[in-house]
């Protein structure tokens, strides 16, 4: 996807509420030209992260690179995972940002990329367009690239292989669709408490209270065209999935939507701790559960991945199955000169490729690269699922991102949360509050008929 729309500047500044108009429209391209890279040089850049102690990612990067590079120094500092992008942005405005720094998603990218505050790495951007093991596309701007993907995870369907075999349900496949997913469901209410788990506290799925849980999986499902829907403020293709998610919630397939909000119920307890059979859930969570089926914190069982389900309503052009998932970006400071410039992009360079690929393999955090050699790391790891659906899964999808972007894309996600609220609280029906979601949009002047 080439992100090259015209955006209002209210959309812009407003997705992270910060007033960034006031340094400039645009990337820097001045930055773009520096000092060759010199390997034997002396030189200490910083690299933004957060919740280092859980996060350990920008370590396991920075360490791969000293490696690589002894005479560079790699120095990390800290965000609040919470505030990052408030704080990165303040240090933006400052002119105070790292000189190397992630982009959590898309949304935010296009706010970055305003600031002034991005070096161009179109110099990165060039060496890996042809290359079939990463998809650059995603940080193209009017032709230019202010971020390059590190990581690119994308969601999936992990299953307890232990409750289904006791519950005699059969485990997904990778033809699998809604409703082949909602009649495992529903088989698993019914077998769960005969195999000996209580019905009070363990379900067959555990549907999540995000937004996108439903919302992403029906854009990216229905045809992804968001030109004609999505900033049409048409929402028609969002209720077949609406209407599952409360057939769900409504059968008590899931926790429901109020208390997995009200008691902040954590999806890796409710699938560690067995409490769920299925659950959809992000590549990223694989490492998860390896780490804390290692330390105790998840219950000891057999697990999978199996591709996520698709939408029966309707015929995918893709020969993948179709998801949803946005990259993570690295970016370099405008400011950073010199040395410093040169070892920062040659940081980005090396995470973006199949050496930091490897390097983030080994943690089990699903990198932006896939090749065979990463492929084989990844699944080398103690603990990792190994059996081929779930190699299939991880490696072979169409992944869609999670939001459309574009003018007034955030104003948009802001107003069908609430109507995402609404629906599964059950306070609104499927068609009024989309119907309210529609007219309030249309009402801040986004749209046109």
């Amino acid at each position: 996807m080439k992100l090259n729309r015209i955006f209002k500047a209210v959309a812009v500044t407003s997705v992270l509420g910060l007033a960034l108009a006031g340094c400039g429209g645009g990337g820097s391209s001045s930055s773009s030209s520096s000092d060759a890279f010199d390997k034997n040089a002396k030189t200490e850049i910083t690299m933004a992260g957060w919740s280092l102690d859980s996060t350990p990612e920008f370590k396991t990067l920075a360490d791969a690179f000293m490696a690589k590079y002894p005479n560079v120094k790699v120095n990390i500092k800290q965000y609040s995972a919470d505030d990052y992008d408030k704080q990165m942005t303040a240090d933006i405005s400052a002119g105070s940002q790292p000189d190397v720094f992630p982009i959590k998603n898309l949304q935010k990218y296009l706010t970055y990329s305003q600031s002034q505050g991005l070096a161009d790495l179109s110099d990165i951007a060039s060496g890996y367009k042809d290359d079939k093991n990463i998809d650059i596309s995603n940080y193209e701007l009017d032709g230019k690239y202010y971020a390059m993907p590190y990581r690119q995870d994308s969601w999936v369907l992990f299953y307890n292989k232990d409750m289904m075999k006791k519950a005699g349900v059969e485990t997904p496949t990778d033809k699998w669709t809604w409703d082949d997913y909602t009649k495992a469901a529903e088989q698993l209410k019914t077998n769960l408490p005969k195999a000996g788990y209580d019905a009070k506290s363990v379900y067959p799925i555990y549907q999540h209270n995000w937004q996108s849980v439903v919302q992403a999986f029906a854009l990216a499902q229905t045809g992804y065209e968001p030109d004609s829907n999505f900033f049409k403020a048409n929402f028609d293709y969002m209720k077949p999935f609406y209407e599952r998610a409360l057939k769900w919630q409504d059968e008590k397939l899931t926790i429901d939507w109020n208390t997995s909000k009200t008691t902040s119920v954590q999806y890796q307890a409710q699938f560690g701790t067995q409490k769920a059979a299925m659950l959809p859930m992000g590549t990223w969570y694989a490492a998860t559960l390896v780490q804390q089926q290692k330390s105790g914190d998840a219950e000891k069982f057999s697990w999978g991945i199996a591709p996520i389900p698709q939408n029966p309503d309707a015929t995918s052009d893709s020969d993948k199955p179709v998801t949803f998932g946005d990259p993570t970006g690295l970016a370099v400071s405008s400011k950073s000169e010199g040395q410093k410039l040169a070892a920062a992009k040659e940081f980005v360079k090396f995470a973006s490729g199949e050496e930091g690929a490897k390097a983030l393999a080994k943690i089990a955090t699903t990198p932006a690269y896939f090749s065979d050699a990463v492929a084989d790391t990844y699944f080398g790891v103690d603990g990792m699922a190994t059996d081929d659906l779930t190699k299939n899964a991880w490696q072979n999808h169409d992944t869609k991102p999670e939001n459309p972007v574009g003018e007034g894309s955030d104003t948009i996600i802001s107003l069908l949360n609430d109507a995402h609220s609404s629906i599964m609280t059950e306070t609104s029906s499927v068609n009024d509050a989309l119907a309210k979601a529609t007219q309030d949009i249309k009402d801040q002047g986004i749209v046109t008929e």
